[in-house]
């Protein structure tokens, strides 16, 4: 496709591989039915486009598939300030080194703030059930069925930096995705 004039296309396939660990198959929780129920009666609009009809929930900072692979004892502890440190990983294996980091500086400190801002209890959050954070509405971003699955649109189907752009206002007459240009 010829781009409008003053872009360049950047075309990329998008490849994960990753291990999910074992669970049953995905049964709607208590909480998630809750949050689902309580976000479509305030008519809750997608974050993106502001459209209330179609939308669906995102599970925004840890999706549920990995819910049993989270030690979230460790994060709690983040959360609530008494885990201070967090071992410095070795980049060939992923593993934790002898070194540590302040965990203040981590990406789940941050995720913790957010959900916390958002109005989330640590203090009462109970790491056994741990849906009731994975499936609350703090852990959730009100999507249109675009925003969240569709090809070179939803969070599920391209990279963060390209997907996060959509939130940005555009200026007048930048075209985004092909799919955008009229035919």
């Amino acid at each position: 496709m010829n781009a409008p004039a003053h872009e360049h296309e950047k075309a990329d396939r998008l490849t994960e591989d990753v291990f999910y660990p074992d669970h049953p198959p995905r049964t709607e929780s208590h909480t998630f039915i809750q949050t689902k129920k309580t976000g479509h009666a305030a008519k809750l609009p997608c974050a993106i486009s502001g459209q209330v009809v179609g939308t669906e929930y995102h599970h925004l900072f840890c999706e549920w598939a990995f819910s049993g692979a989270v030690d979230w004892v460790k994060v709690k502890g983040i959360a609530l300030g008494e885990v201070l440190v967090l071992p410095v990983l070795d980049l060939t294996t992923d593993q934790p080194t002898e070194e540590n980091f302040d965990a203040k500086h981590s990406l789940v400190w941050m995720f913790c703030k957010l959900a916390e801002v958002r109005g989330f209890d640590w203090t009462a959050f109970d790491p056994a059930h741990p849906d009731t954070f994975i499936d609350s509405m703090e852990n959730m971003l009100v999507l249109h069925a675009k925003f969240h699955r569709h090809k070179d649109h939803g969070i599920h189907e391209m990279t963060f930096p390209e997907w996060v752009f959509q939130a940005f206002p555009r200026i007048p007459g930048f075209v985004f995705t092909p799919d955008e240009v009229p035919a």
